[in-house]
């Protein structure tokens, strides 16, 4: 038989003998509905169903991530249809998903990656979803939600313990996820004089767990260089997103539209250096430089200052190395405290994986401070830690865990007013705790001149100034971060389609929204809210229902987390929200 690597989907139907003893005509009424948009779902996310018998479909997908997308997705619309259903209707699923080896005969597919798929599925919870180690490998850091180790499971008829994992709903950071598109969403048709992208850097050090130094030097590269005026930086989201495929320099350019790429490699071996850098032309591929440094920790922000000016006077021509100095990122009193913030940067971009890893960046933050009180940096994102620890574990928070928050917060802009992580959660605290916009649309500006790659600020920013009323504004300032990030991540749909239906553009905004990878509650809500435009009630209903199950919130409590300026604007949301409630009680 041929064989090949598989993503297999297994789907069942939660007591499905229970409903069948009690009604079988409605049952079978109801698994048709529900089959209906189960396998209208797994052909639009490129499925093809192998094998269905009663209440079960097994399904295989070429991608795993689109395999996971699909099932939320899945689970989402089906517990949707669950709260506005009659208790007799109700039907929950369990789904299983396993990436492994397969045999194929004809259309039908054979193995143990196939029995694992089906004994994982009888461990999901209900309305939930289990994967295996070997899917969790493939998609955690891809997809925006959260995972709960289900442990090593013993599953009946497998030979091995098999490693697991629970979906859960998106928690902690999420600016770490990394496309896995193989091509950017939005074609670039323009290279701009000075574009530039900054390739993950590669870890030549024997000891794997070097690689947060690598992902940690180049992500302060990128910040140092998008504060040249007469330079284009494409955001690390994007850049990064190279690490796993397999492209040649002209492609990254084509795609990202640059006309330099730079690329690098650091051996690391305590605190002495070895980092390997050159930049080639993205337009042929020629090395315009290259250059080995050997260094030591202590001396690493001179020669990431070097690095910048040789960059910069290669691109844009000669630049004063006063002006290298004065641009360059802050410099910590004791580099010890740089090395542990880097540290727990890796384990915050992994913050939405698993609250443990939330756990471990707050640890290692608060040492870095405690080495060096002086050091802006490790306070800001000290606040960010006790945000996320407080979302993770609600029951292990100290009640003034916000108060704590605050006070590391104002003592790193009080140490450094340069930096634009505590500006930008700085324009959080203002508008969400104390609901002065004002000062929050200064501290998100403050962020965004500091480090103008960044998108996330970008798109925090367009999101404010859709609630002023200035949504041409906020779409220049989209179109603007979709320039930097080509991949674009959800949060930059949603505020696109947020301008979008604004600007009462309802089919365009709804297209924005559907490029979403998972969707939010905000766009839950606006989808319906569009469909409402566009006189498609059976639509809008459905995502009215959808936002409320998976929000908790009902229409009031909804508008009230909206925070446009105009009332009139809010009052519209309201009725038009209630209008559609109305038609589908």
């Amino acid at each position: 038989m041929e064989r090949k690597l598989s993503t297999v989907f297994a789907l069942d139907v939660v007591g499905y003998s229970k409903l069948m003893a009690d009604d079988e005509a409605r049952t079978l009424s109801n698994l048709k509905m529900r089959r209906d948009f189960i396998d209208s779902l797994i052909e639009e996310f490129g499925g093809r169903i192998f094998n269905t018998a009663g209440d079960s479909v097994m399904a295989e997908f070429g991608s795993p991530v689109k395999a996971v997308e699909c099932s939320v997705q899945i689970q989402n619309r089906s517990q949707s249809l669950n709260t506005k259903a009659d208790s007799r209707d109700q039907m929950s699923f369990r789904i299983g998903i396993n990436v492994g080896d397969v045999m194929v005969s004809e259309d039908n597919l054979f193995g143990d990656a196939i029995n694992i798929a089906a004994r994982l599925e009888a461990e999901a919870n209900i309305d939930g979803i289990c994967i295996s180690q070997s899917t969790f490998d493939m998609v955690n850091l891809k997809i925006n939600v959260s995972y709960e180790d289900a442990g090593e499971l013993i599953l009946k008829n497998i030979g091995r313990p098999i490693r697991a994992y629970h979906l859960t709903k998106s928690k902690g950071a999420t600016r770490g996820l990394i496309s896995s598109s193989d091509t950017p969403a939005v074609q670039v048709d323009q290279r701009e004089r000075g574009s530039i992208a900054v390739m993950l850097f590669k870890n030549l050090s024997t000891d794997e767990e070097q690689g947060y130094f690598c992902e940690g030097f180049a992500e302060d590269l990128i910040s140092a260089l998008s504060r040249y005026k007469k330079l284009l930086v494409i955001s690390s989201n994007a850049s990064f997103s190279y690490a796993q495929k397999d492209k040649t320099i002209s492609e990254i350019g084509d795609e990202l539209g640059v006309k330099y790429v730079l690329e690098g490699k650091v051996r690391k071996l305590g605190q002495r250096l070895r980092i390997v850098t050159s930049l080639s032309s993205a337009e042929n591929g020629n090395t315009l430089w290259s250059n080995n440094y050997d260094t030591n920790l202590d001396e690493i922000f001179d020669l990431q200052d070097e690095l910048v000016q040789s960059i910069v006077s290669t691109i844009v021509g000669n630049v004063d190395r006063d002006e290298v100095k004065r641009l360059s990122n802050a410099k910590p009193e004791r580099m010890d405290a740089y090395d542990l913030v880097l540290k727990g940067l890796e384990y915050h971009r992994k913050g939405s994986i698993a609250g443990e890893n939330n756990k471990k960046a707050l640890e290692l933050f608060t040492r870095a401070i405690e080495l060096d009180p002086q050091y802006a940096r490790a306070y800001a994102w000290r606040t960010c830690s006790l945000a996320n620890n407080a979302e993770w574990f609600p029951d292990e928070t100290p009640a003034d865990w916000m108060e704590d928050a605050y006070a590391s917060l104002n003592r790193s802009l009080e140490l450094d007013p340069n930096d634009p992580e505590a500006h930008r959660i700085m324009g959080a605290v203002k508008l969400l705790i104390e609901g002065d916009m004002e000062t929050a649309i200064f501290h998100h500006q403050r962020a965004i001149e500091i480090c103008p790659s960044d998108t996330y600020h970008i798109a925090r920013y367009a999101i404010l100034l859709c609630y002023l009323g200035k949504f041409d504004e906020g779409l220049l300032e989209i179109k603007r971060a979709m320039r930097l990030d080509p991949f674009c991540s959800d949060i930059l749909f949603e505020a696109q389609g947020l301008c979008l239906y604004c600007l009462d553009k309802p089919s365009d905004a709804l297209a924005s929204f559907k490029k979403m990878q998972i969707d939010s509650i905000a766009g839950l809500f606006y989808q319906a809210l569009c469909y409402q435009e566009l006189k498609d009630t059976n639509n809008a209903g459905a995502y009215l229902n959808m936002a409320i199950s998976e929000s908790g919130m009902n229409v009031e409590r909804f508008v009230s987390t909206q925070l446009f300026e105009n009332d009139e604007t809010k009052r519209n949301l309201t009725k038009s929200l209630s209008a559609i409630a109305g038609s589908t009680a």
